[in-house]
């Protein structure tokens, strides 16, 4: 009985899916006029590569299984599989949240460092496997000989790959939060949690398939892929419709959010950091407004906002709250609230 389910879970309908919302990702149509939504398709042409790369090692393992593959062989294009989806999987995330995170160029750079090494170690086992004369006194080739050589290292490899892969995504989500705490004065930055929870949980399923492929069993076999059903059909429906996310967030994630308190203003009316006149009246006029009209009671106030009212750039307004309180814009307005909070509790 569960051998049959497990066959049909693997062979028919997660293969199916796959298939299904990889073609989904490809040719929905997305606005072409929409220039903020250049990072989106981009995003989800590669997100589409890795569904139909996980598509190909379901088949792969499938046929596999049917031709009679050696296991190790099996074991090594499964993995070799699981590292170029890692790869696209965080160029599409990471995308998705800084959009001037994808370039050609760091796209090319990313594949040649998978690409390579994996290409190696397969070359490596073609010419060093268990098939093959033994060499005495290297140490690689007697590695080879072992069935589990290949596997291990790339396996080993994989683990480096998905370790830097957190890094580098944790560094970017941290900007992106950073982003919108001084453009939104809400939490607004929580509509795109659910990209930080997608890649965390692709992590712990790229950790789990690696236990698994060491120690395949039938009833983890069936339960994970039960859990990949789930999560692949959920992240693609919350994928497509990013693009209706992506409009209420745009303003923080797309503008120039380097100071323009500079050594050089870019402007006219940029401010320099030795015009400490001119940066403490802004802010004195800043916090006249706040307390004058109370535009801290605006729920979803943002910082071009509070910038057009006070006659002033989004850039020169961002800079006087850095310097001169030390704290992002969503910090700072909530100040306010919650100074107002504490008189109407007291009265």
């Amino acid at each position: 009985m569960l051998t049959h389910l497990n066959d049909i879970l693997t062979c028919y309908v997660l293969p199916g899916l796959i298939l299904a919302f990889g073609l989904c990702f490809l040719f929905v149509h997305v606005p072409q006029d929409e220039a903020g939504l250049r990072g989106y398709r981009m995003a989800r042409r590669m997100m589409s590569y890795a569904y139909l790369a996980f598509f190909v090692a379901l088949v792969v393992e499938a046929m596999g299984v049917r031709l009679e593959m050696p296991p190790a062989q099996q074991q090594m294009l499964i993995v070799a599989m699981g590292i170029v989806q890692a790869f696209l999987f965080t160029m599409a995330l990471t995308t998705l949240i800084d959009v001037q995170f994808f370039t050609w160029q760091r796209f090319g750079r990313e594949l040649s460092l998978i690409l390579l090494p994996t290409a190696l170690v397969f070359a490596m086992y073609h010419l060093f496997g268990p098939s093959k004369s033994p060499l005495k006194g290297d140490f690689l080739p007697f590695l080879f000989k072992e069935e589990s050589g290949g596997v291990f290292l790339l396996i080993v490899f994989y683990a480096g790959i998905l370790a830097r892969y957190v890094v580098l995504f944790h560094r970017r989500y941290t900007d992106y939060k950073r982003r919108m705490a001084g453009y939104f004065s809400g939490d607004e930055w929580e509509r795109l949690r659910w990209v930080r929870r997608s890649f965390y949980t692709a992590f712990s399923f790229g950790l789990l398939a690696l236990l698994y492929a060491l120690h395949p069993s039938l009833l983890t076999n069936l339960l994970f892929t039960l859990v990949l059903v789930v999560y692949y059909t959920v992240f693609c429906l919350r994928f497509v419709n990013y693009a209706f996310t992506f409009h209420q967030i745009e303003p923080a994630i797309t503008i120039d959010h380097s100071p323009s308190v500079t050594r050089h203003p870019s402007a006219p009316g940029d401010i320099a950091p030795e015009d400490d006149a001119r940066v403490a009246g802004l802010m004195s006029r800043l916090a006249s407004l706040m307390t004058e009209q109370c535009l801290y009671t605006k729920p979803d106030l943002t910082i071009e906002e509070v910038a057009m009212q006070a006659g002033e750039s989004y850039r020169n307004v961002s800079a006087a709250i850095n310097t001169c309180m030390g704290i992002s814009f969503r910090t700072w307005v909530n100040t306010y609230r919650i100074e107002r909070a504490k008189r109407l509790i007291a009265e």
